[in-house]
């Protein structure tokens, strides 16, 4: 008997679970869930420097549990990871991730399938703080020596862009005359000024002119500038006179600005230097933050909080009087017919206690 049942219960545990099995094969998803749409109203307003996006949403039908469901909110351009999405049952049901273009993407957890947690309504406040702007200088000074007989040759390489450059060379064979090439660092600029001052034994020939051009591209091989342009006079101011030059550039773009003078020697085959200054600012935009929250709405009641009735007393009556008495508690009559029933045993108390004679 032991051995049969045994066997039957076996059997019957393969049977069952088989069933089981098969249920849970049955309702296993054929597909991973689908990204969704999620449907919604919502209303944009301004409230101060934070724009707030009050969103009424509701689940589709198809979105379950480890799905995920979309929602592009306008005017917000932050990001925030890991806030909770929470339906107005005050339930969590997903965790939101809002990107740079303001796309939501909400991956639903087990509590989206309760069907009292496929609604809500959630604020999504969008502050953005900005810092000031702050300007950016860069200064530097470049000079160059020239000397008897020497004559230009490439760079063998491309100079330091970020800082300026200047290099010389004879004009004539009578090395009476030397032009000098100043080269700006690169922009953009706001403006950039250029400060030349020639050393000792020449002066500045303003009556040569001076001659600003720009170039974007630099020769990797020799250094020099590629297709240099000139500039147009509305962007250059110069002032000139023997002892220097100041030449004032604005603005500068993606450029090298290139400005180049002549200086006359007080004797031949001397040799002489030249140093110029180099001065640029831009203003530089502040950075912005942008912070976003999400601040649902509950629309759960809580719960009333019960009304305890007001304890009465009642006074309780006195055993020793009657019930009326305890009742009113004023009214103390004694009812007539016991009244009437004690004037007679009173009456006849007296007639026996009176004394008897004896007649004469």
């Amino acid at each position: 008997m032991i051995r049969v049942g045994s066997r039957l219960f076996s059997r019957s545990l393969a049977l069952t679970g088989g069933a089981v099995l098969g249920a849970i094969f049955l309702a296993a998803p054929a597909h991973a869930a689908a990204t969704l749409a999620l449907p919604a109203q919502v209303a944009v307003t301004q409230d101060g420097a934070a724009t707030v996006s009050d969103v009424r949403w509701e689940l589709p039908a198809g979105a379950v549990p480890g799905g995920v469901v979309t929602l592009t909110l306008p005017e917000h351009a932050g990001v925030a990871a890991g806030a909770d999405w929470i339906a107005s049952t005050g339930a969590v049901i997903g965790t939101v991730r809002l990107d740079a273009t303001g796309l939501a993407t909400i991956e639903l957890t087990e509590a989206a399938a309760d069907p009292a947690n496929r609604q809500g309504e959630v604020l999504v406040r969008s502050v953005l703080d900005e810092s000031p702007p702050t300007i950016e200088t860069s200064a530097s000074t470049a000079d160059a020596i020239l000397r008897p007989g020497e004559e230009p040759g490439p760079f063998y390489g491309a100079p330091d862009r970020s800082r300026g450059n200047k290099y010389g060379a004879w004009t004539d064979e009578t090395e009476t005359r030397a032009r000098w090439v100043l080269e700006s660092p690169r922009g953009p600029w706001d403006t950039l000024d250029i400060v030349d001052r020639p050393g000792p034994g020449q002066r500045i020939d303003c009556a040569a002119g001076v001659r600003v051009r720009a170039a974007s591209e630099v020769d990797p091989g020799t250094g020099y500038l590629v297709d240099p342009v000139d500039l147009p006079a509305e962007r250059v101011a110069v002032a000139c006179d023997d002892t220097g030059l100041t030449a004032t550039i604005e603005p500068v773009g993606d450029e090298i600005v290139e400005l180049t003078l002549e200086t006359v020697l007080d004797a031949a085959s001397t040799e002489v230097s030249n140093a110029a200054d180099f001065v640029a600012e831009r203003s530089v935009e502040g950075q912005a933050t942008r912070t976003v929250s999400f601040e649902p709405r509950l629309t759960v009641a809580p719960s009333p909080t019960p009304t305890v009735p007001p304890v009465t007393e009642t006074p309780e009556p006195d055993p020793g009087l009657p019930d009326r008495l305890a009742e009113t508690g004023t009214d103390a009559t004694v009812p007539v017919g016991i009244g009437a029933v004690l004037l007679l045993a009173g009456a006849a108390m007296a007639a026996r206690r009176r004394p008897t004679g004896s007649r004469a």
